[in-house]
């Protein structure tokens, strides 16, 4: 046990306190660091004695002048020595053993003259480090895995842009409003920003719930029931989705053979819903009496679809296997190819943020289709139809309506649509 003398808090007159530092008797957990098979623990402890800096020799560690207290920290040091050796004696030098002697030990306070608290400092472990061994550990998906690793790139980077390092104390508002303001200039999307705020406060959930850290608890506030940490405007494309004629359109575009392929995958994604590492797993073995059975990746549950006379038509392209999927970025290049060569060509008014600058301006709609606008037609081409939300989401393996529901873009020219056609059946 080794004890430190050292003052606690600012200001002309400050706190003596005791760092102590000791090995454990504790439980062995995997994956954490241990010195000759004890884990290594630091302890505060407020001695309730007070000194005027300009009065404290830090070389000595005692006050310049005042013997009596000189004494008291002294006598206190050797107290806190025989406490934790009769705990050590005994097998039962651990944290909360030792924390509950020294507030209820009658020496020390005679010694102080005062009721005390312990200030705990446990272990403390840095953000970055914290969330790496989070992310080891944690029971997700490979998936929600490597999205929580591209997080703490982020949060990296942006330590590195702002010239800080980052504590969990100093992550309130102000680091969020930076964060959201420093992935903007870097050209990020709104959905990009809100995934990776919205993994920013899992790390800061999951460090809440360590004892041990003491997390600033702006990411729990709310005003007028909205997170301070609130999710960032969506661009316009995260809205976009294609209607049944457009689909058609797509499937019927003589296309080469790679670029085929493109198609077919996606309007195979745009008939079932598959996200696109779903997809990409896709086999023959899937389909059966004319169902689509899988588990997903993202949510490790099965969703059984039924197959479409327009997703029969793409399978047929494909009698002894389906295409594979090339990168994520590739396959999002060329399905903004494909549906240019399909004249998906109607402007959409968008907003586009181009560093800090955000403008809105009429795009073709072939420029802001991607892999993840198939599930989003999928979801709001079926509810068009007339099927009820909650048999939907047993398809989409949604679990809340509305998470579902923020699927669900239809266009105004669409809902006019859809309404003319229910006044002329009704």
């Amino acid at each position: 046990m080794k004890i430190n003398v050292r003052l606690n808090s600012r200001g002309e007159t400050r706190s003596i306190i005791y760092r102590i530092s000791f090995r454990t008797f504790e439980e062995i957990i995997p994956n954490e660091s241990y010195k000759n098979g004890r884990k290594y623990r630091q302890l505060d402890y407020s001695t309730g004695l007070s000194v005027k800096i300009k009065d404290w020799d830090p070389s000595r560690r005692i006050t310049k002048n005042d013997s009596y207290k000189n004494g008291q920290i002294a006598n206190g040091i050797a107290r806190v020595e025989k406490i934790g050796s009769e705990l050590s004696n005994n097998d039962n030098l651990t944290l909360k053993s030792l924390r509950e002697a020294l507030n209820t030990d009658e020496d020390l306070r005679k010694i102080f003259n005062k009721e005390r608290e312990v200030v705990v400092e446990k272990e403390y472990i840095p953000p970055f480090e914290f969330i790496e061994n989070y992310i080891q550990k944690s029971n997700v998906t490979d998936g929600t895995k490597t999205d929580y690793s591209n997080t703490l790139d982020h949060l990296k980077k942006f330590d590195a842009y702002r010239g800080k390092t980052a504590s969990w104390k100093s992550m309130g508002l102000d680091y969020y409003s930076g964060l959201v303001g420093y992935l903007k200039s870097k050209g990020k999307k709104g959905s990009t920003i809100d995934k990776i705020v919205k993994n920013f406060k899992v790390f800061l959930t999951q460090a809440d719930l360590s004892d041990n850290l003491e997390v600033n608890q702006d990411f729990k506030k709310t005003v007028s029931g909205k997170s301070l940490f609130a999710k960032v405007n969506k661009d316009e494309a995260e809205h976009v989705y294609l209607n049944e004629d457009e689909i058609k359109q797509i499937t019927d575009t003589r296309l080469d053979k790679k670029l085929g392929e493109i198609r077919d995958l996606f309007i195979i994604g745009c008939w079932t819903g598959l996200r696109i590492s779903d997809l990409s797993r896709l086999e023959k073995g899937n389909i059966k009496d004319g169902l689509l059975t899988i588990k997903t990746q993202k949510t490790r549950e099965g969703v059984v679809i039924p197959v479409t006379d327009e997703l029969q038509t793409v399978l047929n392209r494909h009698p002894e296997r389906l295409p594979k999927i090339p990168t994520d970025q590739y396959y999002n290049k060329q399905i903004k190819e494909v549906c240019r060569l399909s004249e998906i060509n109607d402007p959409v008014l968008a907003e586009i943020t181009k560093g800090k600058l955000t403008v809105t301006t009429n795009i073709p709609k072939y420029k802001l289709i991607t892999s993840h606008t198939a599930r989003r037609s999928f979801a709001t081409n079926l509810y068009r139809r007339g099927i009820p939300s909650t048999q939907l989401m047993l398809l989409t393996g949604h679990k809340t309506e509305d998470a579902f529901l923020k699927y669900i873009k239809v266009s105004k020219e669409d809902n006019a649509k859809d309404v003319a056609r229910r006044l002329k059946t009704g």
